[in-house]
């Protein structure tokens, strides 16, 4: 009976550590890349595109020059 109790302590703990690393894993497969760009960065690029693709030169070209002006390009 002693050696049943243990046998199930090893195996409830075995079974934690591995949802552990299960738990772990996922999260480091949602960490976004820190040589990606920013979020930032990322909607200041979009709003440009979207800007272009309207093809209002006017916004396009204040959309630039804000992102010049930031340091984004």
């Amino acid at each position: 009976m002693f050696n049943d109790f243990h046998y199930r302590l090893a195996q409830d703990r075995m079974a934690r550590e591995q949802e552990l690393a299960e738990r772990r894993a996922e999260r480091r497969r949602y960490v976004r890349s820190p040589a990606g760009p920013s979020l930032r960065g990322r909607v200041a690029r979009r709003l440009f595109e979207l800007a272009v693709a309207a093809e209002r030169e006017e916004t396009w070209r204040v959309v630039w020059e804000k992102l010049e002006a930031r340091g984004r390009l």
